[in-house]
Order: structure tokens, then sequence, then C-alpha cells
């Protein structure tokens, strides 16, 4: 038997879950058709300027990388020095990270998280789909991730539904699942045709 006065966190049942994992996927579905029937080119074709049709999403993905890199990966390090962690060893370190380290740990973890989808997605909606189209969106994915980073960076001291992330984060689900089911639906129409 539990004690009530414990605080437990309640469950979503298994099917619930599914039914709302269903939806979502229909819902990318839909947009991904949308993306590939407006805005693809001709079901099985390629561009005839790969490297022109790609420039715009490789402009925008090096960028993204570029900021990553000094922005994500160097600032953790920059943030440990400043608090002494690198001239600690591993048994030193204390228990609990400090609250700059482990903001900057997170946006940079995150960063990586989401980059798979990000990259892939775009380069496939830009070779397959629509070139102008993937770096548009993938454009705005960038800026929302940057959003992201410095708001998730500062957040020091708020509760984490105070911080304010889904207005970054959900958008960019959009985005970049959109790429991809595009860049799948117009696969399946190239080779249906």
């Amino acid at each position: 038997m539990t004690d009530p006065k414990e605080k437990t966190t309640p469950t979503v049942p298994l099917e619930k879950e599914l039914q709302e994992i269903m939806k979502l996927v229909t819902m990318f579905t839909l947009l991904g058709a949308a993306l590939s029937f407006l805005f693809g080119r001709e079901p099985g074709t390629l561009p005839d300027d790969i490297i022109k049709e790609l420039a715009p999403s490789i402009v925008v993905v090096c960028g993204f990388l570029i900021s990553y890199e000094f922005c994500d990966v160097m600032g953790v390090g920059m943030a440990k020095g400043r608090k002494g962690i690198l001239e600690q060893s591993y048994k030193d370190l204390p228990a609990k990270e400090d609250e700059e380290v482990y903001l900057r740990q997170r946006v940079l973890t995150n960063q990586l998280e989401q980059m798979p989808l990000f990259i892939v997605g775009t380069f496939l909606c830009a070779l397959l789909v629509n070139g102008k189209v993937a770096g548009i969106l993938s454009l705005m994915w960038v800026v929302l991730r940057r959003m992201y980073a410095s708001t998730y960076k500062r957040a020091g001291g708020k509760k984490l539904k105070q911080i304010g992330l889904a207005k970054f984060t959900v958008p960019c689900y959009f985005i970049c699942n959109t790429m991809v089911m595009a860049a799948g639906i117009q696969a399946v129409r190239g080779y249906v045709r």
C-alpha cells in the first residue's frame, strides 16, 4: 500500500498514448502530403541542378552547425571553466551540478537530439520535394532553435513550466516532421507513378 502523502506521477495508459501518437502521425502525414502536392516537383524526378537545389539548405544547415559548435558546445566548456569544474577531478565534482552548467548541458544535449531529424529531413525534402521550401522551413527551424537555446540558458531559478520552451519546440517538431513526411510521400508518389 502506498502512502497518500507521497507524490506519484500519473501514467498515461498505453492505449491512450497510441491514440495520441496516431493523431500526430495522421496530422504530419496530411501536412507532408500538402507540402508534396503543392510544392513538390514531378514525382520520381530529381532537380536539374542538384547543387542549386540543395544550396539554400546547405547554407542553413552549415550555419546551424557552426552556431551549435560556438554557442552550445563551447558554451558548456566556458561555463564549466567559469565554475572551476575543469580544474577538478571527477571524484571531486559536486553531487549536484551547477545550474548554469546544467542548463547549458541540457541545451547542448537537446540540440543534438534534434539534429538527425532536422538534417535528414531538410536534405530529403530539398532533394525530393523542393529546395527553396526546404531552405525556408529549415531556416525557420534554426531561428526557433536558437531562440530555444537562448531562452533555456537564461532560465536559472525558474521551474520548467515557467521557461516557456514549448513555443519553440512544438513548431520545430511540426517543421521537421512535415519535411520528413513530405519527402516520404514524394518518394512513394515517384515509385508508384
